[in-house]
C-alpha cells in the first residue's frame, strides 16, 4: 500500500514534464511581440531639392567720373529707379569750358598760319617754276606748310579732347536700374576714374545663385537623359523661391546656366537661375531658398530612411510575412536622404516593413504587426 503515493508522484511529474519542451519553454506557442509596421504603397512622388541661394543683380555698374573736378549737382533720388541716359551728376564744367575755348583759339591761330603758308607755297612754286627762286627757298616753304598742317591737326585733336572732357562733366545713367546712395557729398573733389559716386543695379530680372549636391545633380541629369532617350523634349524647369519670412515668391524662375565643373571641396555644382522681379521685391545680395523639381516618379515605393538596415553598404529591410514572421530582404535604392528613401527593388507594394527599432529585432522571430500610417514628407528635401 505504501507504493501508491510513490506511483502517484511519478505520474504527476510525468504530466508536468509533458507541458514543457526541451528548452524549458511552454509547449504552447510563445505570445507574439506587437510591432508597428508600415504597408508599402506605390504612389506618385516628386523628388524636390531645396537649396540656400543668393540674389544677384543681372548687371551692376559703379558710376565714376571720367574727369577730375568738384561735384556740383545731383539729379536723382537715392534708392529710386533711374532710366538709361538720365542725368545723374554734374562736375563743375567751368575749367573744361575754358580749356575748350583755349583749344578752339589755338586751332584758329594754327589754321590762320596754315592759310598763309599755303599762299606762300603757291607763290613760291610759281616763282620756282619760272626759275626766279632757288630750290632751297622753295623747299623751305614746303616744310613750313607741312609743319603748320601738323599743327592744325594737333589743334583739332585738342579741341575734340576738350569737348569730350567738357561732355564728361555731365554724368548719365548707363542703364535702367535702381541707384543706391550717393557716396560723395556735393562740393567734394572727384578723382578721375577712381571715385565711385553711386552704384546702379539692374534688378528685373535677377539672377539667383545656388549650389546643388552632386547626388541630386545626378538625379536631375539622369531624368534629362531618360527623356532624351524616350524622344521627349527637354522639360521646362520651373524653380521657386522661399523668401526669408517663409513666404513663397509669386513668380517662378528658369535655369540660366550651370558651372562647367563640380567644386571638389564641397561636392556641389554651381547653378544660376533667372527670376522676373517686376515689383522689385528681390534685391542684390538678398538670401533665399530655391526649391527645384529634380524628378517626378509616377509610381514610387516611398519609405522612411530609418527603416533601412545598412551593413557595409548592403541595404535591406525587415519585412513581416502573413504568418507574422520577420524576414530580412535585400533592397536597392533609387534615391535616399536622411528622412526618406525610394526603393528600386527588393520589396513590392503591399509588403509590411518595420520602420522603428529595426536594430533590436532579429529576423525569424514572430511578431504581431500593427499597421500604422506612413508619415513621410511629400517631397524629398536635402537635410540642412
Amino acid at each position: 500500500m505504501k507504493k501508491l503515493p510513490i506511483l502517484a508522484l511519478l505520474l504527476t511529474l510525468t504530466a508536468l514534464y509533458g507541458c514543457f519542451d526541451e528548452d524549458g519553454k511552454s509547449g504552447q506557442q510563445a505570445q507574439a511581440v506587437p510591432v508597428k509596421v508600415i504597408k508599402v504603397e506605390a504612389r506618385e512622388f516628386p523628388v524636390m531639392g531645396e537649396y540656400v541661394a543668393q540674389i544677384e543683380a543681372m548687371k551692376t555698374v559703379d558710376i565714376q567720373s571720367r574727369v577730375q573736378g568738384h561735384l556740383k549737382e545731383r539729379h536723382f533720388e537715392e534708392g529710386q529707379v533711374v532710366n538709361e541716359g538720365q542725368l545723374l551728376f554734374v562736375i563743375d564744367p567751368r575749367p573744361y569750358r575754358e580749356n575748350l575755348n583755349k583749344a578752339e583759339a589755338e586751332l584758329a591761330s594754327s589754321q590762320a598760319s596754315l592759310n598763309k603758308a599755303i599762299k606762300d607755297y603757291k607763290r613760291f612754286k610759281a616763282l620756282f617754276d619760272q626759275g626766279a627762286v632757288s630750290r632751297e627757298e622753295f623747299d623751305s616753304k614746303i616744310t613750313d606748310r607741312q609743319v603748320l598742317e601738323a599743327n592744325v591737326s594737333n589743334a583739332r585733336a585738342e579741341v575734340e579732347e576738350a569737348k569730350l572732357d567738357l561732355g564728361f562733366t555731365s554724368i548719365y545713367a548707363p542703364m535702367k536700374g535702381i541707384i543706391g546712395r550717393t557716396k560723395v557729398n556735393l562740393g567734394s573733389l572727384i578723382a578721375k576714374e577712381a571715385t565711385v559716386l553711386a552704384t546702379i543695379s539692374a534688378i528685373d530680372p535677377v539672377y539667383v545663385n545656388f549650389s546643388i549636391p552632386e547626388k541630386e545633380y545626378l538625379v536631375a541629369m539622369r531624368e534629362i537623359n531618360t527623356r532624351r532617350a524616350e524622344g521627349k523634349g527637354p522639360k521646362k524647369t520651373n524653380l521657386q523661391i522661399i523668401l526669408a519670412d517663409g513666404s513663397l515668391y509669386e513668380h517662378n524662375g528658369t535655369l540660366n546656366m550651370a558651372d562647367r565643373a563640380v567644386d571638389s571641396s564641397t561636392g556641389t555644382l554651381g547653378i544660376r537661375a533667372e527670376f522676373p522681379n517686376p515689383d522689385r521685391i528681390l534685391r542684390d545680395g538678398q538670401y533665399a531658398k530655391v526649391v527645384a523639381l529634380l524628378k517626378k516618379y509616377d509610381s514610387a515605393l516611398v519609405i522612411p530612411s530609418r527603416a533601412i538596415l545598412d551593413v557595409q553598404g548592403r541595404k535591406s529591410l525587415l519585412t513581416v510575412t502573413s504568418n507574422g514572421t520577420v524576414v530580412e530582404k535585400p533592397v536597392t535604392l533609387e534615391y535616399q536622404t536622411d528622412s526618406t528613401a525610394i526603393i528600386g527593388s527588393g520589396v513590392e507594394a503591399g509588403d509590411l516593413i518595420i520602420a522603428d527599432g529595426v536594430n533590436k529585432i532579429r529576423p525569424g522571430i514572430t511578431v504581431a504587426p500593427q499597421v500604422v500610417q506612413q508619415n513621410v514628407a511629400e517631397s524629398i528635401k536635402e537635410q540642412e
